[in-house]
Parts: C-alpha cells; sequence; structure tokens
C-alpha cells in the first residue's frame, strides 16, 4: 500500500495501479484499495475505472460514514459516462439515500429574529468554478432582511476567503468538528444552502443529513440532484430542469441558474487580451480532459477530417503528465491530427487568442469553462442533453443569448461545427451576440434568489 501510495505521489498512477491490482487480493482493507484504484483512474482520464472502483469502495467498506462518502464519489464520477440515462441515475440515487434510512435527525429549534437567517455549507470558501456562480450570493444580500452566515469544511484560505470573511455576517472553521458537532452548531437557521453536494465525498450532504435547518438547499456548487431526502429544494431553473423526473427535491425554479461574476485575474486577462490573425481555424476546449468521452473524439475527428487545415487545441484542468500522455495516446487510436495538447496551468489564458471556436465536450459539458470563454470573447458549440448535468453548458449560451450556439443531436453538431468554420463571418456575428451583460448580471440574480427565500 505505501508503494503504490508513493507511486501516486509521484505521479506514477500506471505503476500504483499495477501496485494495488497486486495486493488488492489479500488486502485487509479492501475498500481503501479501491479507494486508491479510484485516484488512479483518475489520473489516466479512466472514468469509468474511476467509478466502478468508488462502487467497489462503497461496496467492501464497513463504516456507514465513508460508505457514503466513497459513493458520493462513485454519483459523482457516473456523470462522465455517456452510458448513464435517467433511469440508472434515479437508481444510484435511491441506493445513496438509503445509506441514511436510519439517520438521527434534530427536533426542530426555532430561533426568532427579525432576519432570515441563511447559512452557506461549502467544503471551503477557496476561489473555484463554483464560486463565480455563488460570490454575489454572499456579498449582495439585503442586510436589512436577511443574517447570512458561511460554513467552511477546510482550514484552507485565499483572497476570496477573505472577501468573503469580510462581507458575511460570521464566518466559521467547522474543519476539525465531527458532522454531528458541524450540524449542531448550524441548528436553527432558516435556510441551509448546501453548495458541495456530492463534491468532496459529500462531507456537506453528511452534516445536513442531521437537518440543522428549517429548509434545506443544494445547487450551484452542484448541478444534480442529490437523491437525498433531507435536501427540500434544488436550486435551478426552467431550462436546466426542463426534465425534472430524477429529482428527489422540489426544484426552485429560478429565473436563471448562473449569473457569472469574473474574479480581478480574469478581468486584467480579459483586457490584456491580444488576439492575432491565425490562417487555419483552430478549435479548442479546456475542459477537464475526464470529460473527453469516445463519442466526442469521435465527433472532433469527422470535424476536423472535414476541414483539413483546422487544428484542436485541448487544455487540461490538472498539471499532470499522466493525463497528457493518455490523452495523445488515445487521439493518435483514433487517428486524430493537427492537435495541440496542453497540461493544465495558471497561464491558460493566452490560450484564448488562439481559438476560434470552443467545441464543449459530451454529455458533459463545461461550466465555468463556458461562462469564462464566453467572458473572453470566445464562442462556444454546446450538445445539449436531457440530463441536468448535461444542460449546464447549454443553459449559460441560453442566458448569454446566443441560442443559436446550442444543437440537440450529434449530426447537428458536426454539421454547425464545420459550417462555422468555413464560414467565419458568420461566426463573427454570433459572437457579436454574446452578451457579457447578462452573463455577468449578478444583481437580478441575487434579487430573484433571496425573494424566493423570503417567499418560502
Amino acid at each position: 500500500m505505501e508503494l503504490a501510495k508513493k507511486f501516486l505521489d509521484e505521479f506514477k498512477p500506471t505503476e500504483a495501479l499495477e501496485r494495488l491490482k497486486e495486493i488488492l487480493p489479500t488486502s485487509a482493507e479492501k475498500w481503501r484499495v479501491h479507494e486508491m484504484i479510484g485516484a488512479c483512474f483518475h489520473d489516466l482520464c479512466d472514468a469509468d475505472g474511476a467509478a466502478q472502483a468508488y462502487f467497489n469502495a462503497a461496496c467492501t467498506d464497513k463504516f456507514l460514514r465513508s460508505q457514503r462518502a466513497h459513493f458520493s464519489n462513485y454519483l459523482f464520477a457516473l456523470h462522465y459516462l455517456p452510458q448513464l440515462d435517467a433511469e440508472n441515475l434515479i437508481h444510484a440515487l435511491k441506493i445513496y439515500n438509503s445509506l441514511y434510512r436510519d439517520a438521527q435527525t434534530f427536533p426542530k429549534k426555532n430561533f426568532p429574529s427579525k432576519k432570515i437567517s441563511v447559512a452557506y455549507l461549502s467544503p471551503n470558501f477557496c476561489d473555484s468554478s463554483a464560486a463565480r456562480f455563488f460570490e454575489a450570493l454572499l456579498t449582495d444580500y439585503d442586510r436589512e432582511k436577511f443574517s447570512v452566515t458561511a460554513w467552511s469544511l477546510s482550514k484552507e484560505e485565499d483572497a476570496f476567503t477573505k472577501k468573503i470573511r469580510r462581507n458575511v455576517d460570521g464566518f466559521f472553521d467547522i474543519s476539525e468538528l465531527s458532522f454531528f458537532d458541524a450540524a449542531e452548531k448550524i441548528r436553527g437557521t432558516d435556510f441551509l444552502i448546501d453548495l458541495g453536494g456530492h463534491t468532496e465525498g459529500g462531507s456537506t450532504l453528511q452534516i445536513a443529513s442531521y437537518r440543522p435547518a428549517r429548509v434545506q438547499l443544494c445547487g450551484i456548487g452542484y448541478f444534480d440532484s442529490t437523491g437525498a431526502d433531507f435536501i427540500d429544494f434544488f436550486i435551478g431553473d426552467g431550462f436546466l430542469t426542463e426534465h425534472d423526473e430524477i429529482f428527489t427535491e422540489k426544484v426552485l425554479k429560478l429565473n436563471k441558474t448562473f449569473a457569472f461574476r469574473p474574479n480581478s485575474r480574469m478581468i486584467r486577462e480579459k483586457k490584456a487580451l491580444k488576439t492575432f490573425p491565425h490562417k487555419n481555424f483552430t478549435f479548442g476546449i479546456l475542459n477537464n480532459f475526464m470529460k473527453l468521452s469516445d463519442d466526442y473524439l469521435s465527433a472532433v475527428k469527422t470535424i476536423l477530417d472535414a476541414i483539413p487545415d483546422a487544428k484542436i487545441i485541448f487544455r487540461d484542468t490538472t498539471p499532470l503528465k499522466s493525463r497528457q500522455k493518455v490523452l495523445i495516446e488515445r487521439l493518435n487510436s483514433f487517428g486524430i491530427k493537427n492537435f495541440d495538447v496542453r497540461r493544465g496551468s495558471d497561464d491558460f489564458f493566452t490560450d484564448y487568442s488562439e481559438i476560434d471556436l470552443i467545441l464543449d465536450t459530451f454529455p458533459y459539458p463545461g461550466g465555468l469553462m463556458t461562462a469564462l470563454a464566453l467572458y473572453m470573447g470566445v464562442p462556444v458549440l454546446n450538445l445539449c442533453g436531457k440530463l441536468p448535468h448535461t444542460r449546464t453548458g447549454a443553459d449559460i449560451l441560453r442566458i448569454s443569448g446566443v441560442k443559436d450556439l446550442i444543437v440537440h443531436d450529434l449530426d447537428a453538431y458536426i454539421k454547425k461545427s464545420v459550417d462555422l468554420a468555413k464560414n467565419r463571418s458568420k461566426l463573427a456575428a454570433l459572437t457579436e451576440k454574446i452578451s457579457l451583460d447578462k452573463l455577468t448580471d449578478t444583481k437580478t440574480f441575487v434579487e430573484d434568489f433571496y425573494a424566493r427565500l423570503e417567499a418560502i
């Protein structure tokens, strides 16, 4: 086990995986081996392998708390898989909910107050993809009507953390508390907003399971139903949750779920961005390489074959060489040529000056990366599905006023990609339609959200 961990720490997932498979049959802690196998598959961009490993970890663990964490990891990994459908997702959500069948919940405990109390619970309050969509809720609320607190499961801090700490009525580090003690601290608030869902092993959900608040919601930081009976509402909108049969929660249908607030770095990079003419059309995708399904890469191959002088840039969200190597091997196996595979880096902003059109991944599209591309002036083509996680990118495009960049089947995705690459004037006209005012309108988003809470 220690040797496998050493390999993982040295970013050698293949060697670590081989060692873990050797020790699995005789290990007394099979769940721990499966958990590490899941980490190996993550570093090798194998979504199927990661999902299976996390499921195996949940099945072999003896402790309920860690079973729940493994199953949250499994539920999250499922969203990378093209074969995921509503029926299978609903079944998996029911299994997760069954892990709380004997869960303890607090009796109702209300503290009379002139203000409505809202507690935001998150794995951390550092700058992140989700933070760009929820920041305004913690900084721009009506302080005459609402009292807002932030509850963090991490000691980690950055400039964003300090900004939240300055703006909310109370900021609490609960990283060293048990789930029960953390819930006891939160207990009595009117609303609990779970920003984590099944991310980070679903730790926020394990706190919410005690029902510390009168009304409990999840969303913005998580994109799908939690499956948990103790979450009352999912924060969505009519487009994102149009096909709502999977939800165990009621859907709190806002006018829009996404309002993008760029951070100071993004604002600086946008001002400094210099576009330069390039003869050959360049596609790009700046998403987590785990999202690059076989169907997606097959479509990329067809598109590039139709435009022989075009190229595509792939940029990962992690700096791992193993993932870069695996993708290059996959691209070669698909017969894709004219590509550039780049590891994750803080200097990715310069990519936008090279890219003419982002080919969004499917079935799991970009969230922040869609919004950021639009903000930087680069159009994004999206293949919209029916499950909520397949609609996030399309919802951001809809909110930004460019519905023409949304398609609903694979043939249309390929056809439109080729058409826009061959007709740059048409692409330029669509780019001009991007409404940053609508995309970044946090004011009406915040007002709408808190008005819904007040109505409840």
